[in-house]
This record gives C-alpha cells, sequence and structure tokens, in this order.
C-alpha cells in the first residue's frame, strides 16, 4: 500500500485540479464536435495525464520523466492531427507536466519543442485562425510558467525546511556541548577544590601534626624524667601529654575529612584556582573577602569560576602584570566581584573588547548583572561585576 504524507497528497491533488479545470474546459467541446470514437480517444488521454500526475515524484527516474513527456505529447499530436483537433488541447496539461517535472533547460527545451509543433499543426491545418492561435499560445506559456514557478517554490520550501532541521540539529548539539561544558567545568572546579583541600590538609599534617607528635615524644620522655619528682608535676605532665594526644586525633580527623570533601563550593575554587595559577605562572595572586567564604549556588559558583578563569588567562595574554587582586564582598544588595592587576595598559590605551570579555558579559547578562572594566591609574586594568541579591536569593545561592 502507497503510504503518502498530507503534504505529499495536497501537492499532487493541487496539481491534478489544476489540470482538470484545463481539461474540463475542453471536455465539453470535444463531447459537441467529435465522434464517439474520437471522444472516447480524448477521455483515454485524459486519464493518462491522470495517472502520470498521480504516481510519486519519488517513483520516477529523470529518463522515465522525458519518456512519459514524449509519449504524452506524441500521442496528443497524433490525436490533434488524426482524431479530432480539439485533441491538441490536451497540450495544456502535457505543459503543467514538463514545468513541474522536467529538470532545468531540458524543460524549456521539451516546452518550446511542442509548443512550436502544436502551433505549426494548428496553423497548417487550418484548425484554429491566427486570432485564435495567440490566445492558445499564451495559455499554453502560461500553463508552463505557472508549474515551474510551483516547482521553483516548492523546491526552494524543502531547501528552507533542509536548512532549519540542520539550524535546529546545529541547535540542539550547542545545547549538548553547552552542558557537557558546564560538566566539564564544574568537574574542573571539584578538583582544584580537592586539589587546594588536599594542599592544605597535607601543609597542617606535615606542619603542626609533626609538632605535635615531637611534643607528645617529649612530654613522654619529661613523664620518665619526673618519675622521683613531685606528684603535682607528673600529674601536670600526663594532662599535658592526654591533651596533646587528644589534639593530635582531632586534627588528623579534621584533616581526612578536609581532603575528602568534593562537595564544597562558594569561594574555596576560587582560592584553588589563584593558588595553583599563582604556582605555575610565578605571578602573585590573592583574594580579598570580608567572609571567610560565601556559601554559593552551582551556577553561580561556576559562573564566577569561569570570570576568574577569564580574566587570568586575559593577564596573562596581554600584559606583563606582576600582581593580581581579586575582591569578592557582599553588599546590602548585591554581590561584587573586583579583578584587577598592574600590568601594561594605560588609560590612554583604547581597550577593544574581544572574545574573552564577550564572554564575560554574555555570562553577567544571564544574571541580569552589570559589567565594567577599565584601565586604572596609573597603568594595570580593573574588571568589576555586580550581582543583584534578588536573583541569587531566588537561586538559592546566598543565605543572610
Amino acid at each position: 500500500m502507497l503510504k503518502l504524507s498530507i503534504k505529499a497528497i495536497q501537492k499532487r491533488l493541487l496539481i491534478i485540479w489544476f489540470s482538470i479545470l484545463i481539461v474540463l474546459a475542453l471536455l465539453p467541446s470535444s463531447f459537441m464536435r467529435e465522434t464517439p470514437l474520437q471522444f472516447s480517444l480524448t477521455i483515454v488521454l485524459f486519464f493518462c495525464y491522470i495517472v502520470v500526475f498521480w504516481i510519486s515524484k519519488r517513483k520516477w527516474k529523470p529518463y522515465q520523466f522525458e519518456l512519459a513527456t514524449v509519449l504524452l505529447g506524441t500521442m496528443s499530436l497524433f490525436k490533434g492531427m488524426f482524431a479530432g483537433g480539439e485533441g491538441f488541447g490536451m497540450m495544456l496539461p502535457l505543459a503543467v507536466f514538463i514545468g513541474f517535472y522536467i529538470e532545468g533547460r531540458r524543460a524549456l527545451a521539451y516546452a518550446s519543442f511542442f509548443g512550436t509543433c502544436t502551433t505549426l499543426f494548428l496553423y497548417c491545418y487550418d484548425i484554429l485562425t491566427l486570432p485564435h492561435i495567440v490566445p492558445f499560445i499564451l495559455t499554453y506559456i502560461g500553463c508552463y510558467i505557472g508549474a515551474r514557478g510551483y516547482r521553483i517554490q516548492n523546491e526552494a520550501y524543502k531547501t528552507n525546511q533542509a536548512h532549519l532541521k540542520e539550524l535546529q540539529q546545529a541547535h540542539t548539539e550547542l545545547q549538548e556541548a553547552h552542558s557537557q561544558l558546564q560538566e566539564a567545568a564544574l568537574h574542573s572546579l571539584q578538583v582544584a577544590v580537592l586539589e587546594e583541600r588536599t594542599r592544605i590538609a597535607r601543609d597542617i599534617h606535615d606542619a603542626l601534626g609533626h609538632s605535635l607528635t615531637s611534643l607528645i615524644v617529649q612530654l613522654h620522655a619529661l613523664k620518665y624524667m619526673l618519675q622521683d619528682g613531685p606528684e603535682h608535676a607528673q600529674e601536670a605532665v600526663r594532662n599535658m601529654l592526654s591533651v596533646a594526644k587528644q589534639s593530635l586525633d582531632e586534627i588528623r580527623t579534621s584533616v581526612h575529612t578536609l581532603a575528602m570533601d568534593k562537595t564544597s563550593l562558594g569561594l574555596t575554587p576560587l582560592r584553588a584556582l589563584l593558588s595553583q595559577a599563582q604556582k605555575h605562572t610565578g605571578i602573585k595572586m590573592e583574594l580579598l573577602s570580608s567572609e571567610l567564604d560565601i556559601p554559593l549556588s552551582q551556577e553561580l559558583t561556576i559562573t564566577f569560576y569561569r570570570i576568574l578563569q577569564e580574566a587570568v588567562t586575559n593577564t596573562l595574554r596581554h600584559s606583563n602584570a606582576k600582581e593580581i587582586q581579586v575582591l569578592i564582598e557582599q553588599r546590602e544588595n548585591s554581590l561584587f566581584l573586583s579583578i584587577q592587576d598592574d600590568g601594561d595598559i594605560t588609560p590612554q590605551d583604547q581597550i577593544k573588547p574581544g572574545f574573552g570579555l564577550t564572554g564575560i558579559a554574555e555570562r553577567i547578562k544571564q544574571l541580569n548583572g552589570t559589567l565594567s572594566y577599565f584601565a586604572k591609574e596609573p597603568h594595570g586594568f580593573r574588571l568589576d561585576v555586580t550581582l543583584p541579591l534578588e536573583h541569587l536569593e531566588k537561586e538559592g545561592g546566598m543565605r543572610t
């Protein structure tokens, strides 16, 4: 069973309806002027056109279109010359078929050939007078141009639909890439936090842990040295030894918890980023904040992390800065981030926003924030970001 889309059926019905209108204008005249045999041939030819128009275009091969054109054109001419002049009217649906189904310049060649043959036969056989031939020729040309225009419009529609589908697919791929980028950023952020916490835990363990261990060893030695001393001195040593052991156990527990915690957000990943960048570049970097940490949502932490990452990258690329200073503070109705360096740029230099600054601006705009940047006196670059506190509260990232 032939499965056709509604769109395809509508297109073919439109062409068939157009052809039927043309043929129906001829059938009454054929019925009145032709013999029963001639009229029967007209009906057969009419249904041949209906069949070729109804068959799906996808079922045809290019050479089959041309073969059908030659057969239908020859049959129509033969009918007109030898079986009633009314058969020349069948050339009008032929013009529609040629205009819609034949490719490129070959369509014009076929239409011109059969149009010229029909005109010559009409004139030479005195079937129509010259004043009647001209309207017929104009109608023939109109049928061809109309069908050709419909074909071009249809092809343009298909092309636009294909482009639209490609754009939708590209949009979907971009959304997926954006999601993957966000996940990668979060993973990078979590790795940075984990590395920073591990470093802090190692430093605490190596410094304070070793010191307490040494203290415990010395207290043990002191305990044996005071075995024959006053009772209260031995008691004091036992108490100090107990406190030192308890402190060492607590530090080890805290260090283990600190090293294993992978979920914290806020300012910790920002400090980790600056710490790693300073380690690899030698540029002094510090983060200043009136609070030890500011709890942020995952989205805001990623946003601040990417902004800071982009700002540090721009500084490394475009200036000879020796220091980068980052300030984050929670104000009455907003959260403020300021990033500045001591690079070569001066107020007299023109700042042209590149891909980095444009990307930062887009991120801030999505959060309804504001962005400003300028060259500071006497030299260096400063970037200020302000995010409204209302948005942060809706995101659940801030607690006041």
